[in-house]
């Protein structure tokens, strides 16, 4: 089964919406703050530790977030379907 990249970038696309992107662009302009204040309670060597639990957290809210607007997860799936369709039509 190849991968089918048209495919991959609706799931992309849904379970990261571009509502979504622009906020962590925000947050990544904001690091050093964000750093600045995360090591004032989190401490030194747990910091990498720290990052990437917030790193996964952040992961499964965006991904329930997705999962559960089942309007969304329909259009979702009526894309794939039609991507599919239009993938043997074309062979």
């Amino acid at each position: 089964m190849a991968l089918n990249t048209r495919v991959l970038k609706a799931y992309v696309d849904h379970f990261l919406p571009r509502d979504v992107i622009g906020p962590v662009i925000v947050v990544f302009s904001l690091e050093g703050v964000i750093d600045g204040i995360f090591s004032l309670y989190v401490p030194e060597q747990y910091s990498t530790l720290g990052w990437g639990l917030i790193f996964i957290f952040t992961l499964i809210i965006v991904a329930y977030w997705g999962s559960v607007d089942e309007q969304a997860i329909e259009e979702l799936q009526e894309q794939v379907d039609r991507i599919e369709q239009q993938e043997t039509e074309d062979d």
